[in-house]
């Protein structure tokens, strides 16, 4: 007797102690649904080594609104080992391990809630979500396809398929899918806006200015639709409508660069001169590589009252207009480079001599004489050898000049210009005449000759 009280004590206690835990557990929930994350976080930290499955999600849950995600990752980690088959713990393992980076992991808790339901709308948003960010783009548009054939009229999934389209170049479908999303729900005016912007810069002036005024009938204050649709009526010549477009949002404190600089060149394009000015001095002040508006604010001025400000704007924008040098370089030498590989010689030539005068490339200079070494073709071609005699000269001249020099490279050069002073004696004449890449023609000496000889013979290496 005295035992089946013992264990009916142990089994009555064994009952109150886990409904003492559930009821905590409760509470624990509760407050989550309170957003009082903060309170239950110090309850788990003050009991680590005794959460229940309901007590670590919660717990979880609670990390997540504090958007300490890598905490709430590991609350989730916690309950996996308790339970790993609840299809929210597999949301949430999901959602916590993509918000932490570790994308890998994400995937597969997606490919596992997919496993379950091949049409789970969560599953397959969030794999093409990942996919996107991860930039395989090709992979996620499969997704958002499933996803809208489905659900054939959702606006949302229409701009994802469409973004999708445009990175991968497709640009029409993105077009074609962006309108039929913006006809599906007209009244989203980001959505609208972001539509406008992209007919802008695919200069379909006339697209992004219905788009605008059809989303401001629902948003008419909407301060992004309306400098896009003033942007539209710019693009479209239509300048004193866009000056309107635009003094209107300058009134209303719209300090942005694309209103004070469009907002100025309407106003310019207008006939409004004086009123320009402001606006297109601010612009150039925040952005001083704006040909545009340099040159404009140059005009104002000059039609008004500062032409000498005015003549200064003029040289600062044709400074502007001058490509970098360094590009330019760049567009010399992979011209003469491609004209090298398709054996046109001479016209590569004369753009590595190009690069040589104006920017003292050595290197190049190097280049054009080797193409002119070969002894037997000059004895055959006199234009050849005319353009070796140039250039061997001009290259033993500056090679002498360099501060490391090669002694079997200055033997050689050597060896080269005895041949010319051979051909001088065979010919009875003290000079031959030479050609330079740019076709300038010349003549070099003897006397030229023997002194350059003489110097590669008694420098040093």
């Amino acid at each position: 007797m005295k035992r089946l009280y013992t264990i009916a004590t142990a089994l009555l206690l064994a009952l109150l102690a886990a409904q003492a835990a559930r009821a905590q557990t409760d509470n624990w929930q509760r407050l989550v649904d309170e957003k009082r994350f903060a309170e239950v976080l110090a309850l788990a930290e003050a009991r680590p080594d005794s959460l229940d499955y309901a007590a670590c999600y919660a717990a979880g849950q609670a990390a997540e609104g504090l958007l300490k995600y890598p905490r709430a990752y590991l609350y989730y980690m916690r309950c996996r080992a308790m339970d790993s088959a609840r299809t929210e713990l597999l949301v949430a393992l999901a959602r916590t391990a993509g918000a932490i980076g570790r994308t890998d992991e994400a995937e597969q808790y997606l490919l596992r809630l997919r496993e379950r339901d091949t049409a789970a709308f969560y599953a397959n948003h969030q794999l093409a979500r990942l996919y996107d960010n991860q930039g395989d783009t090709k992979r996620a548009m499969a997704y958002y396809n499933l996803l809208l054939r489905r659900d054939s009229a959702n606006p949302v999934l229409m701009r994802s398929v469409a973004d999708c389209a445009w990175r991968m170049g497709r640009k029409n479908l993105a077009i074609m899918t962006y309108m039929e999303a913006f006809h599906a729900e007209p009244e989203h005016a980001l959505a609208a806006a972001a539509l406008a912007n992209r007919m802008l810069s695919m200069q379909m002036p006339e697209v992004a200015l219905d788009v605008c005024d059809t989303a401001l009938r629902y948003h008419p204050r909407h301060r992004l639709l309306r400098q896009n649709r003033g942007l539209a009526l710019f693009s479209l010549d239509a300048y004193q409508e866009a000056d309107t477009v635009y003094s209107a949002l300058l009134a209303e404190g719209d300090s942005s660069l694309l209103t004070r600089k469009y907002g100025g060149c309407a106003r310019y394009y207008s006939g409004r001169f004086m009123d320009a000015i402001p606006l297109l001095e601010a612009a150039f002040d925040e952005d001083t590589t704006a040909v545009d508006v340099c040159l404009l604010l140059g005009s104002a001025l000059g039609r008004t009252y500062d032409r000498r400000r005015a003549f200064a704007l003029f040289d600062r924008a044709e400074r502007l207009m001058q490509p970098a040098p360094a590009l330019t370089d760049m567009l010399v030498r992979f011209r003469a480079e491609t004209f090298e590989r398709d054996g046109q010689k001479e016209r590569a030539d004369a753009l590595y001599y190009q690069l040589w005068t104006e920017r003292n490339r050595f290197d190049l200079l190097g280049r054009i004489w080797e193409h002119y070494n070969d002894t037997e073709r000059a004895e055959k071609d006199e234009a050849y050898a005319r353009r070796s005699r140039f250039i061997t000269v001009l290259f033993a001249t500056e090679y002498l000049a360099r501060p490391k020099r090669d002694a079997k490279l200055m033997s050689f050069l050597n060896t080269q210009l005895n041949k010319f002073v051979s051909d001088m004696f065979f010919r009875q004449t003290k000079q031959l005449p030479t050609l330079a890449p740019d076709g300038k023609v010349g003549v070099c000496t003897e006397q030229q000759l023997h002194n350059l000889m003489s110097r590669l013979q008694g420098v040093k290496p």
